[in-house]
Parts: C-alpha cells; structure tokens; sequence
C-alpha cells in the first residue's frame, strides 16, 4: 500500500506531501487544476522517461519519494532479490529528475538503475489512464493482459528460455553455414596457395640469412677471380713462368757441362721451378674450390627470387607467409569437418525448435483456457456497467504453427485479439474497430477488477470515467468501490458519483504564490464538510444550489453505508 508520497518541483508543483489510505483515495478538481500530475509523479516512480519539461521552471531537479508499507512482502522476494536488496515491510522509492537529463534512483537509499527501480515500482503500481485505453487497443497489450490474468509468468519464462536456446543454435548454424558455403567457393583458391606456399617451403628469417650469405659469397667472387688470374699466369697458359723456369733449368744444365761454376745458378733454377710448379697447383686448386662458390651464389640468387615472389602475395613478411600457411591448412582442416559440424547444428536447431514449439503449445493452451475464462469474466462484469446485452470474446490464433517449418517468437505463436459487441445484432468485431472512448474505459475498469493484482499493488484510474453520465456513471462508481473494498486504488475523476466512493478525497487547486506570483498546485485533504462542498460543485457547478448540496450529502451517505471507509 502507498502510505505517503512526497513531490517536489514537478511541472506546477512546488513542494507537497500527501499521506494515503487503504481502499479507496479520491483527486478531484477544476480542469486544468493539476490532478493528473500525481498519476504522472507516480510514472516517475515507475520508471518513465521523463521530459526536463516536466521539472519546474527555474528549478534544477524534481524529487518524487514514495514510502510503501507492504502487506506480504514475500510476494516481491524476486525483485528484492534481483536488486540484492533484503525484503523489508516498509520501502521508500526515491528518484531524482535533474534539468540536465541525469537523474538517480533510489531503493531504501540504495541506488539503483532507473530500469531496476521500474521492475520494482511496476509490480507496486498499476497505472490506467486515456492512454493506456488506447494501449488497449493494441494485440500486444492484448496478449499482456491475457497473461497476466493467466498467471503465465512461468511458462512465458519457459518460452523465452526456449526461444533463447533456438535463436542461439539458429545464429550458430547460420554463421557456419555462411562460413562454409565461402569457403567452398574459395577451396580451389586455398588449395592453389597452400601448395605454392608448401613447395616454396620457406623457413623463419631465411631470406635474411640468404642475403648474408649473398653478400659473402659475392666476395669469394672476386677471390676466385684472383686466384684464376694467378695460376694462369704461373702455369696455365703458354708462355707462363713455370714454362719459362723449366726452359731457363734446361739451359743452365747444358752450360754447367762447359763451366762447373753454374752448378748453384742450376740448384736455384731448380729450387724455383719446383716451389713455382706446387704454387700453380695450390693457386688451381684454391681457384676450383672458389669457383664452387658461384654455382651457391647462383642458388641463393634464384632462392631469393622465389622468396620474394611468395612474399608479394602472401606476405610482406616472411613470418606473414609462414602464418598464412598455417591458416590455410587449418581453414581446409576446418572445411574437411564442417559438413560434420553442420549436421550436428542443424540437429540441435532442430530440437531447440521442437521444444520452443512445445513450450508454444502449452502456453496456446493455457491461453485458450484463460482467454475462455477471461471472456466470460469481462460480459459479467461489463453487463451492470451500461451493456445489459454485451458479447465479448478473446481470440487466440497460433496461425504460424500451422507451418511446419515456423518456429514460435519468444511469446510463443499466438496473436490475440479481444472481439466485442456492446449492442444485440451488431455482430460481434474487434474491439480496436468499434470501441468509443467511454465503452473502452468501462473495459479498462472491468479488465481491472477482473485481473486483480498483488495485494500491494496501487491501482491508478487517471479519469477512465471521463465523458460517463446517468446510470452508467453510478454502475462504473459502484464497480469502482467493489474493487477498492479488496485494493488500494486512487481515482482522479470529474464524476460526482465516484468522488462519493468512501475514502479519503484530495482536492488539487490551482492558486497563486502571495511572495512570488508564481501559479502552484496544491493537494489537500478535505474534511467531510469540504468533500460536500466539492461534490455539490461537481454536480451543480461552481455556484451549486441547495438541491445539489442536498444530492452531495445523499451520496457519501450512501457511500459511507456500503463501503467501509479507508483508515
């Protein structure tokens, strides 16, 4: 139950704080006079977005605080829980609205997400309003209002975990059915370059080592060159020293015949000519061993060029070529066991279906019960308030399962759809295409008292009786004080016959501040005298005669007589 609800700087209110009864709590006054800010504070408290429109003029925030004393706390453990909050009897919602957009939310002076403290101000308020009627209207609100009659919160659970688990599984088949069918468009494409990478066989930095051992190798070169020229000079071609050396000993061994004394001029000829002949042999052999060298260096050159090439197309780097290797293998690895992978997703989708359509099916069941119920409930309630002949019928279509490859949303499959005839032979129609303003807000009061709510739950009427008269206004009055005998509700109306309702009664004025001039709303609590005064005003205008303060007091006579008054 609201006990007390505090409102400071919102839209015409400066600052006010009003304390609330059990059953029944009447918010009268002139139009235009600000009632329907309260409904609009306790918006606030339910999680609305709020325009900065709707704060003050000149001030930087509102604050709205509501203290709750709960009757059976336990009923709310779930919420409490979510919030991490301990269950206590008493709660104060607290939420600030700042000029600038920003605003914090409170639970028991715990801060708490503006999303948080709607799941928790949601199952304490229940607002209806014009606008809501016209949410009636709606399938979607339809379907939430045949729910919430259902009591499908757990198998709406059920159906959203199972929907969850399909559209998981679908998302996973579909990103690897995408993948796959990209990749066997492109499989010829990724064997080619495998191959090419795995015949290259490139190792890590090897085309830095190769460029070393390049440049050394250039340099043995233009050793072996040297060495070439050298033993040529010695030995290699005609006219070389070591030929001439061999001429100069043959003629030196005929001269020591005529003279002795050339004996040592031989033995260093001699000496000469076999130190020359090893040096030639040494000079050719060093020359063969270099000149294996440029047979590498060849090697290295067309070593680097195959590097090269498999870098501009796989690189730049060669560890970029190496890893795009790997991938490549493990890409087809991956494409060899996708078709296996895709058969075992496809069976998981498969069953993740089944059992989001079982889910369905119990639920379109569930609903087909209730709908029946909530039908028959709705023309017994809706008769006393003006459609003594009413026909009313709750539609619940699953259209979809008739095709076997659909799958349920996470609603399940059904479209519901409230069918009305308010007036014998009219044929019974959607009530989106028939329905006035006023014979909706007799639905919206029937659909109220029908649901029923937590027994905590503040129930909201933002003038659903609005453009009511005669019989019709005293059967909606009196349905009224039916529901507030087992709910707390507030009614902001401009009927007479419900502001009767036994209760507390507010009255919201409009009236100029003495020291700033500024028009404030203001919300008091009238006596017994004053709710006499204020309904003869309801009912004979701003100068009532006798007649209709006679009427005013008739009615809280009655009222009194058949409700038990709000403490």
């Amino acid at each position: 139950m609201l006990a007390e609800l505090s409102v400071k700087n919102l839209a015409l209110i400066d600052e006010l704080v009003i304390g609330f009864g059990a059953g029944a709590n009447i918010m009268s006054g002139e139009t235009g006079a600000g009632k329907s800010i309260l409904a609009g504070a306790l918006d606030i408290l339910a999680g609305r977005r709020v325009s900065a429109d709707f704060i003050r003029a000149g001030a930087e925030e509102a604050v709205v605080e509501a203290l709750f004393v709960l009757d059976e706390p336990e009923l709310l453990r779930p919420v409490f829980d979510g919030l991490g909050l301990k269950i206590k009897e008493e709660l104060i919602l607290r939420r600030l609205v700042s000029a600038s957009g920003r605003g914090k939310a409170y639970v028991n002076g715990a801060l708490v997400t503006r999303n948080q403290l709607g799941d928790l101000g949601g199952e304490l308020l229940n607002i209806s309003g014009q606008h809501d009627q016209q949410m009636l209207l709606k399938p979607a609100c339809q379907l939430d209002y045949l729910d919430r009659f259902g009591r499908h919160g757990e198998m709406l659970g059920t159906m959203r975990r199972a929907w969850q688990e399909m559209s998981q599984a679908e998302s996973a088949l579909k990103t690897l059915a995408d993948g796959l069918k990209e990749a066997v468009e492109k499989k010829d494409l990724f064997e080619f370059q495998r191959h090419e990478i795995e015949k290259a066989a490139p190792r890590a930095n090897e085309d830095d080592e190769l460029l070393a051992e390049k440049n050394s190798a250039r340099n043995s070169a233009k050793l072996t060159e040297a060495l070439e020229a050298s033993a040529a000079a010695l030995g290699g071609e005609p006219g070389n020293i070591v030929e001439k050396l061999s001429l100069v000993r043959r003629n030196l061994e005929r001269g020591v015949a005529f003279d002795p004394n050339l004996e040592e001029a031989l033995a260093l000829a001699e000496n000469c000519f076999h130190q020359l002949a090893d040096l030639s042999v040494e000079l050719d052999r060093r020359s063969r061993e270099t000149g294996a060298d440029s047979d590498r260096l060849e090697w290295i050159e067309e070593r680097l060029n195959t590097l090269a090439k498999i870098k501009r197309k796989y690189g730049p780097t060669l560890a970029e070529v190496i890893e795009r290797g790997r991938n490549l293998a493990a890409a087809l690895d991956q494409l060899d066991n996708a078709e296996l992978d895709l058969s075992r997703l496809r069976r998981q989708f498969s069953a993740a279906c089944e059992a989001a359509a079982a889910a369905a099916d119990q639920l379109h069941q569930a609903r087909l019960k209730a709908g029946a119920k909530l039908a028959d409930m709705l023309t017994k309630s809706l008769r006393p308030l003006g459609f003594p002949k009413i026909e009313m019928q709750i539609k619940v279509e699953a259209a979809a399962r008739e095709d076997e490859s659909a799958c349920p949303g996470p609603r399940g499959w059904d479209a519901v759809e409230f069918l009305f005839c308010p007036n014998p032979g009219e044929g019974i129609k959607p009530l989106a295409k028939i329905a006035s303003g006023g014979e909706l807000s007799r639905v919206m009061l029937a659909l109220k008292t029908v649901e029923g709510g937590a027994g905590d739950q503040l129930l909201v009427f933002d003038e659903i009786d609005s453009g009511l008269g005669g019989a019709t206004a005293e059967a909606v009055a009196a349905k009224m004080g039916e529901l507030a005998l087992r709910q707390q509700v507030i009614v902001i109306t401009h009927l007479p016959q419900m502001a009767a309702l036994a209760g507390r009664h507010f009255l919201a004025a409009k009236t100029a501040d003495q020291a700033t001039g500024r028009t404030v709303t203001t919300i008091t609590r009238l006596t017994p005298e004053e709710r006499v005064k204020e309904l003869a005003r309801m009912l004979g205008g701003s100068n009532p005669s006798r007649e209709a303060y006679i009427l005013a007091e008739q009615l809280l006579a009655q009222n009194a007589a058949e409700r038990t008054p709000a403490a």
